[in-house]
Formats: C-alpha cells, structure tokens, sequence
C-alpha cells in the first residue's frame, strides 16, 4: 500500500427491524490519531467498541464516525391506547377527590395521547447486531481507506515532481560552486594589482587564502546529503504510514539548503537556493495532507 491521505470519507448503511442507519466516518488532518464515535443513546458502548475497529484501520488523523438513523421507520409512531385511558381514569379519581369536575375534551385526550406516544424505533441491543454493525463499519472504513489512497497518489505525484525539480536545483548549485574558487583567485589577484601590490600565484599567502576560500565555500557534503534526502524521500512516498518521517526529511532539506546558502558565493547559487526554499515549502504544505 503506498502513501495515502488523512482526508477522506467513506459511508454504508444498516438494516434492522423498522428502521435503516447510516454509518459515516470523516477524517481530517492532524498530526497524531483522535477518534470520535456518536452512536445512538441506546448504544453507549458503541463508541468504544467502534474506535477499536477505525484504529485498526487508521494510523493518522481527526477521525468522526456517526451512526444515524437514514430512513424514517416503515411503522409510525403509535399512540398507546390503554395508557391514555388509563391516564384519564386517574384524572378522574383526582378530580372527585378535589372536587373538580373534569371534562374531557379533544384538547385533553390529544396532550395524554401525545404524552404516552410509542416510540416509532426499539433498538435491539447492540450485542445482538454487533456483526452487522460491524461489518457496516468496515464497509464504510473500506470506502474512506480508497479515497484516502486515491488522494495520496494524487499527493505522490506532485511531490515526486517537486522534488525532480530540487534535484536539478542541487546539480545547478554544485555546478555554479565549482567556479568560486577560481573566479575568487582571479578577483583577489586584480584587487591587489589595482592596489599597486603585485604578489606571485605560488606565494603561500595567496595559496593559503585560496585554500581557506575554497574549504568556506565548498558546498560537496551538502550536496551529496540533499541528493541522500532527496532519495529517501522518493522511497517513503511508496511506503504506507509515512507521514511523519516525511516531516523530518523535509526539515532535513530545508537545513541543507539553508546550509548552502550561508556557503554560497555565487548569485546563480543564491537563486537557486530562494527557489529550492520555496519548493520545499510548497513540500511541506503538501506532506501535512499524507497519513
């Protein structure tokens, strides 16, 4: 499984006696897992059981799972009859023994029959539709891990191009350095004859400063660990669950770059290095959408 998304959405569906429910799970991105059950009341065990099966599935990201009801019931709600009657006989009693006389009319018999309405939904317990449940919950979580994956080649593609574009960066930053030393020798050399002073090629202090220069400005180990990155990179991104060590590689070729800048004497380096940032800025934007 390769590199996937933290943004996703997946849905299905629970028949049971007189009612259908829904199954959504949405997810979002955030740097560690958080995951939210919302079931119906008469399932409070729901959410503990339900955020086992999505942490099986999920390794990162803002996780809401809902359960709710999707078709009305194919049975109305039912007034109970003998609870009305009931309710009115007792509003009887009370009347004769306050000596009130009560008259029951449309207004009263509606509020007792409203009052005592059957609920149009019996849940069973969960433990008896706890497979159906289940395997609801799976089905939805199938559909969001897809989505998730879609995403995240989505995601892979760009990134892999971005960074095809900071490799040929470094080469243009290795290839502009090579000249630094001999053009710094040349500028030293005509600095000192339009001073007046005129000292040898050979002399050890000219060797000495060239070799002090070209050490300060030599930017080869930076380059060979931003080409190192640069690989890893390209590898994690076919690999599941990489998120977070892609956060680290990207601050590793940030340093690196900055790095070169802080060597850099040349102008074409120093541009490469401002477009180089700004792409891996655009990478980091990009690895805080992957798993």
């Amino acid at each position: 499984m390769a590199a996937a998304s933290m943004t996703g959405f997946g849905r299905a569906e629970i028949d049971l006696p007189g009612v259908r429910l829904a199954v959504e799970i949405a997810t979002v991105n955030q740097k560690n897992l958080q995951v939210s059950v919302f079931g119906p009341e008469a399932w409070p065990a729901l959410e503990s059981t339900a955020a086992a099966w999505i942490r099986a599935r999920v390794q990162r990201g803002k996780v809401t799972a809902r359960v709710t009801q999707a078709t009305a019931a194919t049975t109305p709600r039912q007034w109970d009859h003998e609870a009305v009657a009931h309710s009115l006989d007792e509003l009887h009693k009370l009347a004769a023994r306050c000596g009130v006389k009560l008259v029951a009319d449309g207004e009263l018999l509606l509020r007792l029959a409203e009052s005592s309405r059957r609920p149009s939904v019996v849940m069973p317990e969960l433990s008896d539709v706890e497979g159906i449940v289940h395997a609801a919950f799976e089905e939805a979580l199938r559909k969001l891990v897809d989505m998730r994956l879609a995403e995240g080649a989505a995601l892979t593609k760009d990134l892999k191009e971005r960074l095809a574009k900071i490799s040929q960066m470094v080469a243009g930053m290795a290839h502009a350095e090579k000249s630094a030393p001999t053009r710094h020798r040349e500028a030293m050399l005509r600095r000192l004859k339009e001073a007046g002073l005129s000292l040898d090629v050979t002399d050890e202090r000219v060797l000495r400063e060239l070799a002090l220069f070209a050490d300060r400005s030599d930017i080869t180990e930076e380059v060979v660990r931003l080409h190192s990155h640069v690989a890893q990179f390209s590898t994690e991104l076919s690999l599941p669950h990489g998120g977070r060590k892609l956060d680290f590689l990207v601050q590793e070729l940030l340093r690196e770059v900055n790095t070169v800048g802080s060597k850099a004497s040349e102008i074409p380096t120093t541009q490469l290095v401002l477009e180089a940032k700004t792409e891996i800025e655009r990478i980091r934007e990009q690895v805080q959408n992957l798993e």
